[in-house]
């Protein structure tokens, strides 16, 4: 059984995934520091060997989170997208709502830590 170095949140909201001149309309199903997983975009064509922008959206944020990374995985009419970069101000909205939505800070700490080394 997998082990999660991240602990990941349920979190719905809707999210635009974005690679070179294309993208796709998805919803985010949960949500980690380290990445998240979508459900499958309709027509999805991406080529999963370039990197993909995510873009999610969510009630209170001052802005949109923005993540770039890639597709991990497809299973389940789901992608497991992994965050490989993001900037100052969405670190910040994701380790908020991560926050708000675990419940413990220590659990936080943890993921902070891991995210860093």
């Amino acid at each position: 059984m997998e082990k999660r170095q991240f602990n990941r949140v349920d979190f719905s909201s809707p999210a635009m995934l974005l690679q070179q001149n294309q993208h796709w309309q998805t919803s985010i199903i949960d949500i980690s520091l380290n990445g998240a997983l979508i459900a499958y975009p309709d027509e999805f064509n991406g080529n999963l060997d370039l990197e993909f922008e995510l873009d999610i959206e969510f009630e209170g944020a001052n802005r949109a989170i923005i993540v770039f990374g890639e597709i991990v995985h497809s299973a389940n009419h789901c992608l497991g997208f992994h965050i490989k970069c993001m900037d100052i101000e969405s670190i910040s909205e994701l380790r908020r709502l991560v926050e708000l939505n675990l419940g413990d800070s220590s659990l936080l700490k943890r993921d902070f830590a891991s995210l860093v080394s």
